[in-house]
């Protein structure tokens, strides 16, 4: 019998999402997430600088899980983006509607499809388009569908494939000849 240990960051993982289950986020204490899976504060400072790097590394984390390859279309990644937030609505939703304060425009889930939507494309037209003008073009797009997105995970206003279609139809059309959306089902 092979006995799983989990490491720190495991830990304070499972924590920081067991405790936000319960409570808003920024009214939850390191001390808490440390506290919560048995580990002095000092440990969790090893790992991470506050809670918010923590938050960071456990939606990069899950995001990391949920996308299989870089070339898949981007109405894949997105579908797989939406089933993660829906799946953990509860934690998603306390981390959007907690963090305002500290971070102002979901800073979180910009981050995060910037570096990802970026990986998927950047490659293709980065000698076609100057970067300048790239990263301009991406600013913009990437600022509407994460306030899309972040706005679904908290209200669901919108169906998931209404939602899907919305962040195709709003891909500029500079953009358009190297976003693969090869289209499939994924209602």
């Amino acid at each position: 019998m092979t006995i799983t240990r989990k490491d720190a960051r495991q830990l304070l993982t499972e924590s920081v999402k067991e405790l936000a289950s319960r409570n808003p986020i920024n009214k939850i204490s390191v001390t808490e997430i440390a506290r919560n899976c048995s580990l002095s504060t000092s440990a969790f400072y090893y790992y991470f600088s506050d809670k918010y790097e923590l938050i960071s590394y456990v939606i990069n984390r899950e995001i990391d899980e949920q996308v299989s390859s870089m070339r898949m279309p981007i109405q894949e990644f997105l579908a797989n983006l939406i089933d993660l937030m829906e799946g953990e609505q509860q934690f998603y939703s306390n981390i959007l509607e907690n963090t305002l304060m500290d971070y102002p425009n979901h800073a979180f889930f910009h981050e995060m499809l910037d570096t990802r939507i970026k990986k998927m494309i950047i490659t293709n037209c980065m000698s076609i388009i100057p970067k300048e003008d790239l990263d301009m073009i991406l600013q913009v797009y990437l600022a509407g569908i994460t306030a899309l997105m972040c706005s679904h995970v908290i209200s669901h206003r919108m169906s998931r494939s209404d939602l899907l279609d919305a962040f195709v139809a709003a891909i500029p059309d500079r953009l358009k000849p190297y976003i693969n959306t090869e289209r499939k089902m994924y209602s």
